[in-house]
């Protein structure tokens, strides 16, 4: 079965969201319910995690959504089988902000993802944002710098940017991170309170920004309603 990804660029938890998440659950394999693991925000303290963790539960009690929060902070919690079989169920697994690198050293290899990626493939939906979307990107091949050091390659042809209305503005970076990827890799660029869904190939925008996608032979920006293709 096609696995599906919600990635934002920011504004995870946030009103703009109901809609397009109403949307996803809706087709959505699972019991309706949503995990929540704030662990790209672990390395910032408990106190972090915590308010990240509450502010996820009080946005799907707005629209009486069950919800709970994974305490998924370090890599070895990823190897408790408690905390797998509590994602069996979901039929949407939400990785806030924060940290890429941690997430993905969390993550990579391990009975959790493992298990996030079965009910992946029996249509559950894997929603990120910010670090949560930029850890699907596709993993480090050859040398340092050569791609996303941060990628656990779910989405092996692409590499996701988020924020990134914002890191345009900044002298230098868009360049920087976009000069990085290999060849015959597509790069996208997911403004702040923006996002797209989709398979890994074909994507939908939604929210009020734009997404920039830099591929082997162009270059195009979409907006909300707009569909794009990736292809690998």
């Amino acid at each position: 079965m096609t696995r599906t990804f919600l990635l934002l660029g920011s504004g995870e938890f946030e009103p703009w969201t109901h809609d397009v998440e109403s949307r996803v659950l809706a087709d959505a394999t699972g019991d309706g319910s949503v995990v929540i693991l704030p662990t790209a925000s672990a390395t910032e303290g408990d106190a972090v995690f915590d308010r990240w963790g509450r502010m996820g539960l009080e946005h799907y009690a707005e629209v009486d959504r069950r919800a709970e929060v994974l305490p998924l902070k370090r890599r070895e919690d990823a190897f408790r089988e408690e905390l797998a079989e509590r994602v069996e169920g979901a039929s949407l697994v939400y990785f806030s902000g924060g940290k890429p690198q941690h997430l993905a050293n969390v993550l990579r290899d391990t009975p959790l993802l493992d298990a996030i990626l079965r009910v992946m493939d029996r249509g559950a939906v894997w929603a990120g944002c910010s670090a949560g979307a930029m850890v699907v990107s596709r993993s480090r091949d050859g040398a340092r710098g050569s791609s996303w050091l941060f990628g656990l390659g779910l989405v092996p042809h692409a590499s996701f940017g988020v924020h990134w209305d914002r890191a345009a503005k900044i002298p230098g970076l868009a360049w920087w991170m976009t000069s990085r990827l290999p060849d015959a890799t597509w790069f996208v660029g997911i403004d702040e309170h923006t996002a797209i869904l989709g398979d890994g190939e074909r994507w939908e925008v939604f929210g009020r920004g734009g997404v920039d996608v830099r591929g082997p032979d162009r270059r195009e920006t979409f907006g909300a309603g707009q569909l794009f293709i990736t292809p690998g």
